[in-house]
């Protein structure tokens, strides 16, 4: 079976645009969160999100919505680091929470007046528009699909990508994550109760939410062989990857893990590695009270006594959580962990929880030896997605 590299890597976030500053921002503890701009917060639960700064919508681009447009920028990082070319073996999977929520908004606001919609943003909110859109603008004629699996989605697209390579269907996959903020996920999120009042602190006691953000995050995935013959040099290899579902609850989380521990041991299995092999673990790490205790309590379960010498960091704390883009640009920010041998750092843990007890690198980065990581991805409805990544 084809091994599978990492050739090329995209970011769009509310911490940076571009993998340089999102690493740097990453590895500094510097916080995307601010009040939102973009739409009335008031009735919500908090008026803090992770908005994507500073962004200019390409003239080409602006029959398409944010969060598409977010994605052709982060596919067109990756593939320019790749230098992929498109064609018949290179194919796309892309994955998003809410699709074009904004224009589906705008839909129906429309209708709720009494005016004529514009047809454009019916297309517009399409869940499929962003691996079209990518396909289109590459010329990338392989496999083709998206995903919507909550807050696992950005893993799902790893996986599924990385199985196209393994089974001969593609030498190449634009795989990846997209989602935008808009009024009417960031309502339901906050009906749901999984929106903090104060601020994202995952693994803290006073931990209440997560804050949700936007953005998107892309690699370029290959067979060894082709990144060979391209002469193209890997920047990592995903070992091995799985996706389980808990069966339980539309929104409630299991909270005996048992779909989260058998998830990790599955990657750990497809990779073909045994635990002690694992150096380093980018949790889900949400900040909300039931997920950071089932995933630690996973963890240690998963490792053992090993679980309490591994840093174990959230990102999230610092960029939000970006739905759809959260599981591939944790896997981003892991590679880039694996290249400077840099762990950043979990901010907001200020006070510890006696049932949060492992190392999740609190305030600053620190230097660490990693050869082999693990991030996990979890999802609202129980949808569990790990994936293995090494040096």
């Amino acid at each position: 079976m084809p091994r599978v590299v990492v050739t090329g890597m995209g970011v769009v976030s509310p911490v940076g645009i571009g993998k340089t500053e999102f690493w740097r921002s990453l590895v500094a503890g510097r916080s995307g969160l601010a009040p939102i701009t973009r739409f009335e917060t008031e009735g919500t639960r908090n008026p803090l999100g992770g908005e994507v700064k500073s962004w200019v919508t390409p003239p080409e681009w602006a029959r398409l919505g944010r969060g598409v447009q977010y994605a052709l920028a982060a596919a067109r990082e990756a593939i320019e680091e790749a230098r992929l070319d498109g064609g018949h073996r290179v194919g796309c999977c892309m994955a998003t929470n809410f699709g074009g929520t904004e224009a589906g908004e705008a839909f129906l606001r429309a209708l709720v007046l009494g005016r004529e919609p514009d047809a454009a943003d019916f297309q517009r909110y399409a869940f499929d528009q962003g691996s079209s859109e990518v396909c289109r603008a590459f010329g990338l004629r392989g496999p083709e699909a998206s995903l919507s699996l909550s807050c696992a989605s950005g893993v799902a697209a790893l996986g599924f990508a990385a199985d196209q390579i393994r089974l001969g269907r593609a030498d190449a996959m634009v795989a990846g994550g997209y989602d935008e903020l808009a009024l009417f996920s960031y309502a339901g999120l906050c009906a749901l109760r999984a929106v903090t009042p104060d601020t994202i602190r995952p693994f803290d006691k006073n931990r209440k939410g997560t804050i949700f953000a936007e953005g998107a995050g892309v690699v370029v995935l290959e067979s060894a062989e082709s990144a060979d013959r391209r002469g193209v040099r890997p920047l990592a290899e995903v070992l091995g990857h799985a996706m389980n579902n808990d069966a339980f609850h539309m929104t409630a989380p299991d909270r005996k893990g048992i779909g989260i521990q058998a998830v990790m041991r599955q990657a750990l299995c497809d990779a073909g590695i045994p635990p002690e092999e694992i150096d380093h673990i980018n949790a889900h790490g949400t900040g909300t009270p039931y997920n950071d205790k089932i995933e630690t309590e996973s963890i240690k379960a998963v490792f053992g006594p090993r679980a309490y010498r591994i840093p174990v960091v959230s990102v999230k704390s610092e960029m939000g959580h970006t739905m759809g883009a959260a599981g591939t640009l944790e896997v981003i920010c892991s590679i880039l962990t694996l290249r400077d041998q840099i762990v950043p750092p979990t901010i907001n843990l200020t006070e510890a929880d006696p049932e949060c007890d492992l190392d999740y690198v609190p305030g600053r980065a620190r230097p660490h030896r990693v050869r082999t990581v693990l991030s996990n991805s979890y999802g609202i409805g129980g949808t569990n997605a790990a994936i293995v990544l090494r040096q």
